[in-house]
């Protein structure tokens, strides 16, 4: 199968080297971000690069302890966005969830591309993120990416270590993908 190198190797690895990154590249990273799609163009993403050592460790201080790893990143991106900075179709759908994704996986290309880790994270408290992030009520925090150069992963744990070296499993495609109409085989299996 070919793909886009980027896409192919694209992991959410987290071996991390704490040398800074420069301001130029992570500009490049947020530039591809800009670039994504977005309906009429509304661009609904917000992006807030945090690489100072206060507003860093600040950020750091809500991560979750399963985010050990993270803590000796020099960089670490905010993807926020809200429901009423996206269209809302006639039927509900607000599509400002789904552009903010297609703008941090954009940015997660340009990432690998540059040769960095780019590793989204859920695993914060998103109150006090937001905070230290100095975001407006109407904001919604929806991920971190962590952002480094690949470094040791000897101060990783053992699962941790395995996910870094392991093969990259993906569900079979006949699971998540379908031609012309559903099929029960996409319902997710249970256990």
């Amino acid at each position: 199968m070919e793909l886009l190198k980027e896409i192919e190797t694209r992991r959410a690895y987290r071996a991390l080297a704490a040398d800074p990154i420069g301001r130029e590249t992570l500009q490049r990273l947020a530039l591809a971000a800009h670039m994504a799609p977005s309906s009429m163009n509304n661009q609904p993403w917000r992006m807030i690069t945090v690489t100072e050592p206060e507003p860093l460790a600040a950020l750091r201080a809500s991560f979750t302890s399963g985010n050990y790893w993270a803590l000796k990143a020099p960089a670490v991106t905010a993807f926020v966005t809200s429901a009423d900075w996206g269209l809302r179709m006639p039927d509900g759908r607000e599509l400002a969830w789904f552009e903010l994704g297609m703008a941090a996986m954009a940015y997660q290309l340009e990432a690998v591309h540059e040769g960095l880790v780019a590793h989204p994270i859920v695993g914060f408290d998103a109150k006090a993120a937001a905070a230290a992030l100095g975001l407006p009520p109407e904001a919604t925090l929806v991920i971190l990416v962590v952002v480094g150069k690949p470094g040791d992963a000897s101060g990783l744990s053992e699962k941790h270590l395995e996910g870094e070296r392991g093969p990259r499993i993906r569900k079979p495609l006949d699971e998540v993908a379908a031609f012309d109409a559903w099929h029960e085989r996409l319902l997710p299996q249970k256990g």
